[in-house]
């Protein structure tokens, strides 16, 4: 069976990030994160800021997907972050501007898993109609994750 991003999720992983720099959002992220996960926020920080100085994670259509593994976690933590200013510093692969952020901090030991999820989030994201439902509706942290439920749900049948 596989593991998607939308099984990790919940009302509460789902942000407002009222920032207007890479540097802003992300670290409202790993703040979150380190309270979800109950991981050292430093640690957290490192690893997520030692990822983005290998390789940007804006993968373009808007969507950037921050992603790091560690070993003291035993399940994911993904957080999934709206931002009301589009972020035009993020460095993404289209260089086009940021809108949504999915923020990962996975089991190391389990890479299978940690693949599937980051596919997961590539495939039901990769829609521009979806991404401007989800800010549309950023006020609505509900209807949100209603959205992405009911799209992993219509993406997989389509599979």
């Amino acid at each position: 069976m596989k593991v998607t991003f939308t099984k990790f999720i919940s009302k509460e992983s789902i942000f407002i990030l009222d920032g207007n720099t890479k540097y802003e959002i992300l670290e409202n992220l790993i703040t979150e994160a380190a309270k979800q996960s109950k991981i050292d926020r430093d640690t957290i920080a490192r690893l997520t800021w030692h990822r983005e100085k290998m390789m940007t994670t804006g993968v373009g259509f808007s969507l950037a997907l921050p992603h790091i593994r560690i070993n003291e976690i035993p399940d994911p933590v993904v957080l999934v972050g709206i931002c009301e200013n589009p972020i035009e510093d993020y460095e993404s692969q289209d260089e086009k501007p940021i809108r949504i952020v999915i923020f990962i901090v996975a089991p190391d030991q389990n890479q299978e898993m940690y693949l599937q999820l980051l596919g997961s989030i590539s495939r039901k994201l990769r829609h521009p109609e979806i991404i401007n439902e989800l800010i549309d509706n950023i006020t609505r942290p509900s209807k949100i994750l209603r959205i992405l439920k009911r799209r992993q749900t219509e993406t997989e049948d389509s599979e």
